[in-house]
């Protein structure tokens, strides 16, 4: 047996000409919102317009604006929540209306939660709260101090995914979206928290049971992914706060009744498929003991390369003045109008940096790109290093139409100037993070969709994610061992329109 396993992965994995037939059952169509009833709710501000400094300057850390820990109270809360997961814009009315969100969801389907623990506040009672975004307001579901009294903490936001939301259309593949989706929403709380100049951690790793049952949830339908804490204005050691590494989750030891665990449930006929479940009891178990992340991946890409063309980093008017943050949020969209249509070395080169995370959550990702000819940039393959700054050519040649006829035959997607591709090198996960590197991965490549979504936006470009595709063929495509994977494409590029 080979010491790395992605069962679910490839199992998930669509082929052409094997993808099956079925219909979606609309008697059964998941709600769009989650609901609890008679609980007390706090009404949250509705101006929410956030942070006017240029966005790349909150991404690039280049506002001047210095991260620390600082007091938060009601105010600061719900303009983090709207601007993190908020409706940013609505199309059609009644029964036919759309809300967006500013962040994307597969399929639009949004399978997402966002909860908040809070302590400490000075106009918020202290407790566990529910974001109930149709309405704006939050949602009591426990008081009280929760969060462990060693830690400096001043808040937890917990990142949920209700899977029949997304199985109802996706069915077993489902749980790869809601990881992808997971991802959005943690890359695009870290950039909110970072534009209010809030330090902020991200854990991928806690109790399921524990922080389940805190939650109030049905984990047969419902469950965490993701927590981010804030430290607390008071704290003096923010190495505690913030350590280095992925780090682990606590919560106190006390025992938490559930909290009407009937609000997980968005149909009345909510059967998860079992793979989802079986995938996410598999994934639970860390890295082995004394493993740390590592990747050799990185390593053999730099010892490999004969030459590596290294891309400046972006600064000046590319920077300066680009979209304003909250705007660049609130405008975010999926685009499928793409034309045919270079842009300039700085747009580029700033783009292309935009695909640094921080913290990392899954090291051996890695970045290829699929384009077509730019200033400066003839069209190919490339492999993207972000931390080193640096591309090199996988192979010369116009590979969009190839990848629109891999990912289901999609035509829209062969005038897109830009196709990223996450790939993930499963062995050098196994090894160093263990099968809950599985999550761990998913989570960053969500992340890096949603840098790219917000660049592309601040750009002026348009963007769109595809988790949709045969794996095989993208597999060939890029040109990866057997033990690698592709497991999300963004497309960016110049769009005929974009949305105001």
């Amino acid at each position: 047996m080979r010491d790395w396993d992605v069962g679910y992965h490839r199992q998930t994995a669509y082929g052409r000409g094997a993808l099956g037939g079925g219909y979606l059952d609309w008697s059964a169509r998941p709600a769009v919102y989650k609901n609890y009833h008679g609980l007390s709710t706090v009404a949250l501000p509705e101006d929410i317009r956030g942070v006017h400094r240029p966005f790349f300057e909150i991404l690039f850390g280049t506002s001047g604006l210095e991260a620390r820990p600082q007091e938060l109270n009601a105010e600061k809360l719900g303009r983090i929540l709207g601007l993190t997961y908020g409706i940013t814009a609505q199309s059609g009315q009644g029964r036919d209306a759309f809300f967006y969100r500013s962040v994307p969801s597969a399929g639009a389907l949004y399978p997402c939660e966002l909860y908040a623990a809070v302590q400490g506040f000075p106009d918020l009672e202290d407790g566990l709260y529910h974001y109930d975004l149709a309405r704006n307001r939050l949602v009591r579901l426990r008081t009280g101090r929760l969060l462990r009294s060693e830690k400096p903490w001043a808040a937890a936001f917990f990142v949920t995914a209700i899977f029949f939301r997304s199985s109802w259309k996706y069915r077993d593949r489902a749980y790869r979206y809601c990881l992808l989706d997971a991802g959005h929403l943690v890359e695009n709380a870290l950039l909110v928290l970072q534009s209010e100049g809030l330090t902020a951690q991200v854990f991928s790793r806690f109790d399921d049971e524990a922080v389940n049952a805190f939650l109030g949830l049905d984990s047969e339908r419902e469950v965490c992914l993701a927590v981010l804490t804030v430290p607390h204005a008071e704290t003096e050691n923010e190495s505690e706060a913030l350590p280095e590494g992925p780090g682990f989750f606590e919560l106190g030891e006390a025992r938490h009744e559930p909290v009407q665990p009937e609000a997980c449930r968005m149909s009345p006929s909510d059967k998860v498929p079992r793979g989802i479940l079986d995938a996410h009891r598999r994934t639970a178990v860390g890295a082995p003991a004394g493993a740390s992340p590592r990747s050799r991946a990185t390593e053999a890409f730099r010892s490999q390369l004969e030459a590596r063309r290294n891309v400046p980093k972006p600064g000046g008017e590319a920077v300066s003045r680009s979209l304003a943050f909250a705007e660049t949020v609130w405008r975010r969209r999926s685009y499928r109008n793409y034309v045919s249509q270079s842009v300039p070395c700085s747009v580029w080169h700033t783009l292309w940096h935009s695909l640094s995370l921080r913290p990392v959550l899954c090291p051996p990702m890695e970045v290829l790109v699929a384009c077509g000819d730019a200033e400066e940039l003839p069209a190919g393959i490339y492999r993207w290093d972000a931390a080193a700054g640096a591309m090199s050519l996988v192979k010369a040649g116009d590979f969009r139409s190839a990848s629109a006829h891999a990912c289901l035959d999609q035509d829209w997607l062969r005038h897109a100037l830009f196709h990223f591709a996450f790939e993930v090198p499963w062995p050098d996960v196994w090894e160093s993070l263990g099968p809950r590197g599985y999550r761990e991965a998913m989570l960053d490549a969500g992340r890096l969709g949603q840098r790219v979504y917000l660049a592309s936006t601040a750009l002026g470009l348009g963007a769109c994610g595809i988790g949709a595709f045969y794996d095989d063929e993208v597999r060939r495509l890029f040109h990866l061992d057997h033990d690698r994977d592709v497991v999300y494409i963004t497309a960016s590029g110049p769009v005929k329109k974009l949305w105001k």
